[in-house]
C-alpha cells in the first residue's frame, strides 16, 4: 500500500502536480540517508538524471556530520537504522543553533511498517512520511516538498 503523510505546519496552498516543473532539482543538494546500499544507489541514480548533488550516509551519526558540514537543500532519511534512528536524526537536526540547517525540509523515506510510523516521523520533524519501495513518489513528494519551502522562504 502507497502510504504519504504530510506534516500541517506547511501552507494550506494548493499544490496542483508540481512534476511538470522539474526544474526545481537544478543545481539543489539532498542527502540520502539509509543502511540499504541499493536504495542509496537509486536515490542518487534518480535525482542526479535531474541535475541535483546527492550525498549520501548509511547512518543517522554520519548524516548529522554531513549536515553540520554542508549546506543541504533536503534531507531523505530512512527511519530504522542500525544505531540511530532516522527520528533521532531528524530531532537533531530540529535542535541545531543555525536556523537554515535546523529548518531544512525532510522526508522519512522507509519501510517502517509499524502503527503510527507516520504520526511518530510527522511528529518527529519530517514534513512528508513515504513507505518504500514507492521511489517514483519520492520524485514527486520531493518536488513538492521543495516548490513549499521555496514559496515559504520567498
Amino acid at each position: 500500500m502507497n502510504n504519504i503523510y504530510f506534516s500541517n505546519n506547511l501552507d494550506n496552498e494548493d499544490f496542483e502536480d508540481d512534476t511538470t516543473d522539474l526544474d526545481i532539482f537544478k543545481g539543489l543538494t539532498i542527502l540520502a540517508v539509509d543502511n540499504d546500499s541499493i536504495i542509496l544507489f537509486l536515490i542518487t541514480e534518480i535525482f542526479e538524471t535531474y541535475g541535483v548533488k546527492v550525498i549520501t550516509a548509511d547512518n543517522a551519526l554520519k548524516a548529522f556530520e554531513v549536515i553540520e558540514q554542508h549546506k543541504l537543500d533536503l534531507l531523505i532519511s530512512d527511519i530504522t537504522m542500525p544505531g540511530e534512528s532516522g527520528y533521532w536524526l531528524i530531532r537533531k537536526v530540529r535542535t541545531v543553533t543555525s536556523l537554515t540547517t535546523r529548518e531544512i525540509p525532510a522526508i522519512a523515506f522507509t519501510g517502517n511498517t509499524e502503527a503510527k510510523a507516520d504520526k511518530e516521523a510527522i511528529a518527529s520533524g519530517f514534513q512528508t512520511f513515504i513507505q518504500k519501495p514507492w521511489i517514483n513518489e519520492l520524485v514527486i513528494e520531493t518536488a513538492k516538498l521543495l516548490k513549499r519551502s521555496t514559496k515559504i522562504v520567498s
